[in-house]
């Protein structure tokens, strides 16, 4: 019984431990606030896309701890306001799909599981992709003219579920649809 109660006072203290080392990252320039497991670091590059150059801001962890998914991260990019204007609901839903679709080429993946989520009254998508070795978690959000990526990557085989869902649960976008 001591052995039981010890085991289960460890397991509390280790889980304490472990949440109390992730580190909130905020940005009022970005409009988003998101826990990492460690010290991230922001990037920004111009992307072409069919719209134009874009500044794809991304925040970034990539640990190398055992046991733990090996990369998390946040990506902002802003498109042009006029073309996401009075945007329809099949609109909405063919930009997300753009995202889901462009994500599983990128890899050369393959889509195991989509569904659709909302963050604060905004649109988004909730996926998982595998590819060689490899396993891609991503939540995609639309907000106004703004497209939020969060993901979440493990090698095949070894996903950290519990760190996993706390990073793509602590996103939050600063704004909130009205």
């Amino acid at each position: 019984m001591k052995l039981l109660i010890t085991s289960i006072f460890l397991f509390i203290c280790a889980t304490t431990i472990t949440a109390q080392d992730w580190e909130k990252y905020k940005s009022e320039d970005l409009a988003f606030v998101a826990e990492f497991p460690g010290t991230p670091e922001k990037t920004v590059e111009q992307i072409q896309t069919a719209v134009g150059e874009l500044d794809m801001h991304m925040i970034a962890y990539s640990s190398s701890t055992a046991g733990d998914n090996v990369y998390y991260g946040v990506i902002r990019s802003d498109y042009p306001e006029e073309q996401f204007s009075n945007m329809s609901e099949e609109k909405i839903k063919s930009v997300l799909d753009g995202a889901v679709n462009g994500a599983v080429s990128n890899v050369s993946g393959t889509l195991e599981s989509d569904e659709n989520i909302i963050l604060n009254g905004y649109p988004g998508r909730k996926i998982k992709i595998k590819t060689t070795g490899v396993e891609l978690f991503m939540n995609a959000y639309l907000v106004d003219n703004v497209m939020y990526v969060t993901q979440v990557i493990a090698m095949e085989g070894t996903v950290n579920t519990k760190n996993l869902n706390f990073f793509l649960d602590s996103f939050d976008i600063i704004n909130v649809k009205q």
